[in-house]
């Protein structure tokens, strides 16, 4: 998968996080491979702008601590 740029929005992209934030000492975050996460919105400003959160890290991760992949299309369900 191609590297893509930083996101702007909220929503969920591809992504790898590679410089995981406030991680435990005998843990490691860093994902193996790619995998979804979800970009909101913090309502701050500068760094603090933007939370992402992965699956298993209760830790909402820094949007620069990751390598980015594409966006994942939002879900649409038919009745």
């Amino acid at each position: 998968m191609s590297r893509h740029p930083t996101p702007n929005q909220e929503g969920h992209y591809w992504a790898k996080l590679v410089h995981p934030y406030r991680e435990p000492e005998d843990e490691d975050w860093a994902s193996l491979d790619w995998e979804v996460v979800q970009v909101s919105d913090n309502l701050g400003t500068g760094d603090d702008k933007w939370r992402v959160f992965v699956p298993g890290i209760e830790t909402g991760q820094l949007i620069d601590a990751f390598t980015w992949g594409p966006r994942v299309p939002p879900f649409s369900q038919s009745d």
